[in-house]
């Protein structure tokens, strides 16, 4: 499967088209000559073939986690959403990982890929069309996602990013929100709750042996990961659409995820149901919604 790599004198990434325009890995080039992997890197199967679930990181685009049983209704109509990960119940993270991108534009250290989906090839049920662009300057990436409605209706939509951290032992995490909307071992998915003081990251707090798959709301568009034993800090600052973050650690695993998106899990069935603040957007006919994350690293 095919590869692009950008690069520049600190930063070698890897970006994989026909994957879902996913990550394959992001490593940084140290002042003493070393190469430090921020992202794990993207695992190669036995038989030689590669999953977008074992990416360095994958976009979420139309929508950002489940939409719970496969529905949601919107403008009167119930929407239908088909399943598209094996084991799960639930669609979950829209269309834009299972799909194969166009390259558009590309030089040495920036990538511009482009994708269209319509609804009557099944996925999510309106059409659109995306775009997204990776650009290297200095210790940063620039990740710019641009959804697109063709259409001579309103599409509702989210968006955001599935990074795939190193996860080292002293590893420290630094991010400011107000409440929880959902995590996967509690039974409250229907409204948003105060965050409970062990889950506050304000002050910074070391992941160490703490297990998540939250989605917290509030989010004050940016987040500090620091790797002491590295000397390295990554500093992820977004767009003011990203009011919702996912941290998702699991047992045992030599990873996290830190995701910033516009919307809760579930949104679309929140807000129907009269909750607010669940971050759906909605693009009118022939417009289109953009939003920009960036990673910067220092050591």
């Amino acid at each position: 499967m095919p590869e692009v790599i950008l690069s520049n004198q600190y930063i070698h990434l890897g970006v994989m088209p026909e994957l879902g325009a996913s990550l394959s890995h992001l490593t940084y080039k140290t002042a003493q000559g070393s190469d430090k992997e921020i992202l794990r890197p993207l695992l190669k199967k036995s038989d030689h073939t590669y999953d977008v679930n074992d990416a360095a990181m994958f976009l979420m685009l139309p929508y950002c986690g489940r939409i719970r049983g496969g529905c949601f209704p919107y403008w009167g109509i119930v929407r239908k959403v088909p399943k598209n990960q094996m084991g799960i119940s639930d669609p979950i993270h829209g269309d834009g990982w299972k799909t194969k991108w166009h390259i558009i534009q590309q030089t040495t250290n920036s990538l511009t890929l482009q994708m269209q989906h319509k609804k009557e090839d099944g996925g999510y049920p309106f059409s659109y069309e995306a775009q997204i662009a990776y650009t290297l300057q200095d210790r940063q990436l620039a990740i710019q996602i641009t959804l697109t409605n063709p259409t001579v209706l309103p599409m509702p939509c989210g968006m955001g990013i599935h990074p795939f951290f190193t996860k080292t032992k002293d590893v420290i995490l630094e991010f400011e929100t107000r409440h929880v909307w959902s995590n996967e071992n509690d039974p409250i998915f229907d409204r948003p709750y105060p965050c409970p003081q062990d889950w506050d990251f304000s002050s910074g707090k070391a992941l160490n042996h703490m297990v998540f798959d939250t989605c917290f709301g509030g989010f004050k568009e940016k987040a500090t990961l620091t790797y002491p034993s590295d000397g390295i800090t990554v500093r992820m600052t977004t767009d003011d659409l990203f009011h919702h973050v996912v941290l998702y650690a699991p047992r045992g695993k030599d990873f996290f995820c830190l995701e910033p998106t516009t919307m809760a899990s579930n949104a679309f069935n929140l807000a129907s149901n009269g909750v607010i603040g669940t971050g759906i957007k909605s693009i009118g006919p022939k417009q289109n919604l953009t939003g920009r994350i960036m990673l910067e690293i220092q050591g």
